[in-house]
């Protein structure tokens, strides 16, 4: 505001100058015009707070039209309002004298240099106000995404302590397990937990959607499974989870999830599959077997009754069974197609390696045939038996 009033002061020295060319450059002509330029510059702002709201309804191809309109007429009615005190006051004029400068050359020629002098005063406190609210506006999104990204970060370190290491190993299996998120967090997850009868459980599940969403479910989905999965068999464990979750979450919301209870002293693994990709069984031989579980193979949450069944694996020394998400098999190569599931098959390495490095290595192959970037969560798990 007072950069315009300083713009205005200085128009209307010059436009008073101008209108009284035959006094030159007397201090009592610019005096006059600055304070003539004063009542310009009060007349426009005035018109600003006025109509502003109002301007700014209408539509963008005639709001500056209107405005600069607006700001010429102010302009000139500025001028003739501060054109009669501005005389008395400086140069002592009587009001008939004062009211004698109101010919119509003299207020021809305000007309013609007051009009673009206020058209430029009040352009420039337009352009000037409009550059303050995008910085305003820049700046303000600027502190969001930035502390969009602190909480993104927050979140995404949360979900990280959520999970189990990636690496463990008990008498007789080892474990391990990799999660990439397409996002800052992930909707994917896996989880690794003793049962009271000696029995391990594993999860590998896949929440519908991505980022906060998705990841908010699977943090509630992680937490109560070890408490259904205790003393239940793996169908009866999904069957109870589905019924809470289905309680829970709206009608587009669902968890896809394979769960195993393996048992390390006779090394057989009970399945039970609720959406998730079949598991593959890799013997030491090389040989890969998809673990299909027989019945409905409904995600989680889509109804409170889904009668889920089981199979039974037995596992050779040296066997890995490998549980992923669907986030590898559809993994879009640079042809723009997924992967498929032969494909990631053949992209598997023998079985010699540790189980974290046999996992890395296929992550690493995997990433090398399709594109740089993850459009949906990696997320796979591998048990050995030792």
């Amino acid at each position: 505001m007072g950069r315009i009033l300083v713009i205005s002061v200085l128009t209307g020295a010059l436009v008073t100058t101008l209108t009284n060319l035959s006094q030159g450059g007397d201090w009592r002509t610019w005096a006059e015009g600055g304070l003539v330029g004063l009542a310009i510059g009060l007349t426009i702002l005035g018109i600003e707070v006025a109509f502003g709201e109002w301007l700014e309804r209408l539509p963008v191809s005639l709001r500056l039209s209107v405005r600069m309109i607006l700001f010429g007429v102010g302009g000139f009615l500025g001028y003739l309002v501060g054109l009669f005190p501005t005389v008395v006051l400086v140069e002592r004029a009587t009001p008939e004298a004062a009211l004698a400068l109101y010919t119509r050359s003299h207020l021809l020629l305000g007309l013609i240099v007051t009009v673009p002098a206020a058209l430029l005063v009040g352009g420039t406190m337009y352009t000037l106000e409009r550059l303050r609210q995008r910085l305003a506006e820049s700046i303000s999104r600027l502190k969001e995404t930035e502390f969009a990204e602190k909480e993104l970060e927050l979140a995404r370190s949360i979900q990280k302590r959520l999970l189990p290491p990636a690496e463990l190993s008990g008498d007789g299996f080892r474990i391990a397990a990799r999660n990439l998120p397409a996002r800052w967090v992930a909707g994917d997850f896996y989880d690794v937990f003793r049962l009271g009868d000696g029995h391990v459980g594993l999860v590998v599940a896949d929440v519908a959607g991505k980022g906060m969403g998705a990841s908010l479910i699977m943090a509630s989905a992680k937490a109560v499974l070890p408490f259904i999965a205790e003393g239940r068999t793996a169908d009866e464990t999904l069957r109870h989870l589905s019924a809470r979750l289905a309680s829970e979450l709206s009608p587009r919301e669902f968890v896809a999830l394979a769960y195993a209870r393996y048992d390390p002293l006779r090394a057989t693994l009970e399945l039970a599959n609720a959406g998730l990709p079949d598991p593959w069984h890799v013997t030491t031989a090389g040989v890969v077997e998809a673990l299909g579980v027989p019945g409905p193979r409904y995600p989680l949450g889509i109804r409170r009754d889904i009668a889920y069944q089981w199979r039974t694996v037995q596992l050779g020394p040296g066997d890995r069974v490998l549980f992923f998400t669907d986030g590898l098999p559809e993994a879009t190569t640079p042809l723009g197609g997924p992967i498929g599931y032969d494909a990631l098959c053949s992209l598997l390495a023998g079985g010699t390696a540790p189980p974290g490095e046999w996992l890395d290595a296929l992550f690493a192959r995997l990433r090398a045939a399709t594109s740089s970037t993850l459009e949906d969560d990696w997320t796979a798990l591998v048990l050995e038996r030792t």
